[in-house]
């Protein structure tokens, strides 16, 4: 495991374990034994963590839709933490993010009109009708 995605898997743990609201990123390196510094080699700030975050469970739902393993399929920090950390990152990190959302987006649109996939089209219809309210 590298030391980003170990960054990463502390952070997740964090939120998990005290909420978003009391995740503090100096949290981060001493959950996983590492310095301050690493930390902040690897990401400038909170909403960069919180980003990446996002876009790991984008790519982790992107596999789950193309492997139809739909059980598998997360809501954690996609829905939640787009909206609220987006207009705070940096230009190049907001087109990673909304690349992949888009991209995701496309997976979601494209399943079939059954049941058990209504409340995941409409709940990504509503975090594209922000992401096109607030447009790189």
């Amino acid at each position: 495991m590298t030391t980003e995605q170990r960054l990463l898997k502390a952070a997740k743990d964090l939120i998990k374990e005290h909420g978003l609201i009391n995740f503090n990123m100096s949290d981060v390196p001493r959950k996983c034994g590492l310095s301050r510094a690493c930390c902040y080699q690897n990401f400038r700030d909170k909403n960069e963590i919180l980003a990446a975050l996002c876009i790991d469970e984008i790519q982790h739902n992107i596999n789950v839709i193309q492997e139809q393993r739909f059980e598998d399929f997360l809501g954690t920090f996609t829905v939640v933490l787009r909206p609220l950390v987006f207009n705070h990152l940096k230009n190049k990190d907001r087109l990673a993010l909304d690349h992949v959302f888009a991209e995701f987006l496309d997976l979601v649109n494209a399943l079939p009109e059954q049941e058990e996939f209504k409340f995941l089209k409409r709940g990504f219809e509503f975090v594209d009708m922000e992401r096109k309210q607030n447009p790189i």
